[in-house]
């Protein structure tokens, strides 16, 4: 593929689909977007697992996109920077950077560098400075926060709701809904908030 500059990134097959591998995708971001961050961080790394975040902001320091990646050795040999590169993967096709060519890491599939793994608690955080009143809340307080909005959660707490189907939910709606409400808004930041505490 080209870049709109005219940079050739090679497109690999992976599992029989079309992949832009994270290290090209960096090099097309960094050619439209070249006053915006990305910011990454290991929450969690000892000898078995790695649990990274990374964070893009724009040329305002405005949080754009947030994706986390967990990774075991069990997995990769090298699963801290696996971790590091799939949270800047996931991230970086949460703003549109390689959506097409992301092969799994936006489903729960095939286990590649930046795909998903099944269980993964750390959804997308809108806005991590908004939230800083939420984050030094319990995360009992949190979990009574009730959704009220969709067919399936609407009328419930956040503690009601199962970890895997409230993660998905987040993502989805992150991911899904564009001009997003001060009601939904709110839900986003505060499951995953509640999300990330009662995974510590």
């Amino acid at each position: 593929m080209k870049t709109s500059k005219g940079t050739e990134l090679p497109i690999i097959r992976l599992k029989g689909k079309d992949y832009l591998e994270v290290k090209y995708r960096l090099v097309w971001f960094r050619e439209e977007r070249p006053l915006w961050a990305i910011q990454t961080e290991l929450l969690k790394a000892d000898d078995k697992e790695a649990l990274a975040r990374a964070i893009i902001l724009d040329e305002s320091g405005r949080v754009v996109a947030t994706a986390h990646k967990k990774e075991t050795k069990s997995g990769f040999a090298d699963f801290i920077e696996k971790a590091e590169t799939g949270a800047i993967g996931r991230a970086l096709a949460l703003i549109g950077y390689g959506t097409q060519f992301c092969a799994d890491e936006l489903d729960e599939g095939e286990r590649i560098v930046d795909s998903p793994v099944v269980k993964s608690n750390k959804p997308t955080v809108a806005k991590a400075n908004a939230v800083q009143s939420i984050i030094d809340a319990p995360s009992d307080d949190l979990g009574s926060y009730v959704c009220k909005f969709g067919k399936k959660h609407k009328g419930k707490a956040l503690k009601e709701i199962d970890p895997d189907e409230l993660h998905s939910f987040v993502q989805w709606l992150t991911t899904n809904i564009r001009n997003k409400d001060g009601v939904t808004k709110e839900f986003i930041e505060k499951a995953s908030i509640y999300l990330e505490l009662v995974s510590a």
